[in-house]
């Protein structure tokens, strides 16, 4: 017999957290633990391994995208991002940065039992609700890996080299290589122009 799914739950909403909870639980997943804050999510992830993430953006200290951003490469849980506010550009990055699944909070259960399972089978999952908020973006042929992606998120926010190295386990030069990269697909000559053309391609 095989091992339940264990999932981890960040929300900030004690009613979203037990309503999750219940439903899991009742579809035979294995809550791991239910957290409200963001700080608390790579300390969980340090101690307790699990196999699904459902995680809130909207959390009250840190944004659902950094935490993303920190998890890619690092930890091997699947991300479901839960978004309360259907915003395309969030939504967007969420998904280049290597989130697994997308589902509204205003979503049905069924449309959430959906995308653990499509997630649990190794595929992606975006709810039609999300679906649509991403229909209205403007379509963009530029490709960052999700590793560039959570670099690029973490150099807008100011951070050095080093720091996002450590936040991501790599090597300071590796991060270098690929602020490198990052400004070849872009077309800028200097990293201080980085930010303000990935934001006028809407890529932050």
């Amino acid at each position: 017999m095989s091992e339940p799914c264990r999932v981890l739950i960040v929300d900030d909403h004690e009613i979203v957290r037990s309503g999750l909870t219940l439903l899991l639980k009742s579809h035979g997943y294995e809550v791991a633990g239910t957290i409200k804050s963001g700080a608390e999510v790579i300390p969980f992830l340090q101690t307790d391994a699990v196999d699904i993430i459902l995680l809130d953006l909207s959390l009250p200290d840190v944004h659902g995208l950094t935490i993303l951003a920190e998890l890619v490469g690092v930890y091997d849980a699947s991300v479901i991002v839960l978004s309360g506010e259907l915003d395309g550009a969030a939504c967007e990055s969420a998904i280049k940065m290597g989130a697994r699944a997308l589902v509204s909070k205003s979503d049905p259960s069924p449309t959430i039992l959906k995308a653990l399972s499509e997630v649990q089978a190794g595929n992606t999952f975006h709810a039609p609700s999300i679906q649509e908020v991403l229909a209205t973006r403007a379509p963009t042929d530029i490709s960052f890996s999700p590793r560039q992606m959570a670099i690029l998120h973490f150099f807008a926010n100011g951070e050095t080299n080093k720091e996002i190295g450590y936040r991501l386990r790599i090597a300071a030069p590796t991060v270098s290589f690929h602020l490198r990269e990052i400004r070849e697909k872009i077309g800028v000559a200097h990293n201080k122009k980085i930010i303000e053309k990935a934001r006028s391609l809407g890529l932050i």
